[in-house]
């Protein structure tokens, strides 16, 4: 993986230099990671001289169109050429992590070559992206249920596409008969917060909501964890870029300090499903002015849907 490439960088990097030290990331030497004296990493795309485009200045990243550049590798070969440089200007750890592996997925080394307008259109992309990860307010323990419910689906690339990009959606999940909102606490009961047009939708689809107990154990998993152990299992490019996407945004930039692991009953019944028409919800006159209704309820008695109807559920319409 890139940030394990950048980490043995970093820790070789050749005292009383000022330059680039780098590995290639391609047998043609197409494509380089590189990093400079301050620690500070690059991909380095083989480009042409003659296509001019203007640099990219972003908060913590930008693009250098065409330049002349040496390289020094590992076993002091130089080597040199016209690379456009996506350099980014960070060196904490565990920020280089976030940032190259969304590199590492945004310019997949099977898709190469990339032509320098390709690159700016991705960088503006990314720059997006960026943006909605500074602003978020991560929720581990929030982001690490719905993992675990994409965990329990029977089909998990159906699941991932059913889940909500905006962490401020409505539902968590919205497929084509029905939405899933996911609830998870460290506390003994069920109790969540809701809104009312979340369990009494004005449409006609039906409405679940999946609570989901957890405890803090040592012998648990972290969010992380989680997700690259769900990473791992999709298979579509794109659907996996867009799934590391979505983490990174629901768990905020800090996800990758978060240390809590959590983990689920060994009895199974740490997750339920519930039929939403049959939580109790506050009534309002149809003529009030009152909006945006927010409340608790504790679900803890309530009856749960069966769990061969829970397992349709989380298969998420695919069969």
């Amino acid at each position: 993986m890139l940030f394990e490439s950048y980490v043995k960088l970093v820790n070789d990097y050749p005292r009383d230099r000022d330059h680039l030290f780098g590995n290639p990331l391609a047998e043609d030497s197409s494509l380089w990671l590189a990093v400079d004296h301050d620690a500070y990493p690059a991909l380095l795309f083989a480009s042409r001289r003659e296509e001019v485009r203007n640099d990219v200045e972003l908060r913590s990243i930008s693009v250098h169109f065409s330049r002349d550049c040496v390289i020094e590798a590992h076993d002091g070969y130089t080597n040199s050429g016209v690379y456009t440089a996506v350099c980014l200007r960070e060196n904490d750890p565990d920020v280089v992590r976030m940032v190259l592996r969304l590199l590492g997925e945004t310019f997949n080394i099977r898709n190469r070559p990339f032509t320098n307008k390709e690159i700016a259109a991705r960088i503006l992309e990314l720059a997006d992206l960026f943006r909605q990860i500074g602003e978020s307010v991560g929720d581990v323990v929030g982001l690490w249920g719905e993992l675990y419910i994409l965990s329990c689906s029977s089909n998990l690339e159906t699941a991932v596409r059913s889940w909500c990009i905006n962490k401020n959606a409505k539902y968590d999940y919205v497929t084509e008969q029905f939405v899933l909102e996911a609830k998870t606490t460290l506390l003994s009961r069920r109790k969540h917060r809701f809104t009312l047009d979340q369990l009494r939708p004005i449409g006609e689809f039906s409405v679940y909501v999946a609570s989901l107990v957890v405890v803090e154990v040592d012998a648990g998993r972290t969010a992380v964890e989680l997700m690259d152990e769900l990473y791992d299992k999709i298979c579509d490019d794109d659907l996996r870029a867009r799934f590391l996407a979505q983490c990174l945004v629901k768990g905020g930039r800090d996800m990758y300090l978060s240390t809590l692991k959590l983990g689920a009953f060994p009895d199974g019944t740490s997750l339920v499903v519930f039929d939403a028409t049959r939580v109790l919800v506050p009534i309002i006159p149809e003529d009030s002015f009152i909006t945006n209704v927010r409340f608790d309820v504790d679900l803890t008695d309530l009856s749960p849907i069966s769990r061969r109807e829970m397992a349709t559920v989380l298969a998420f319409g695919s069969g």
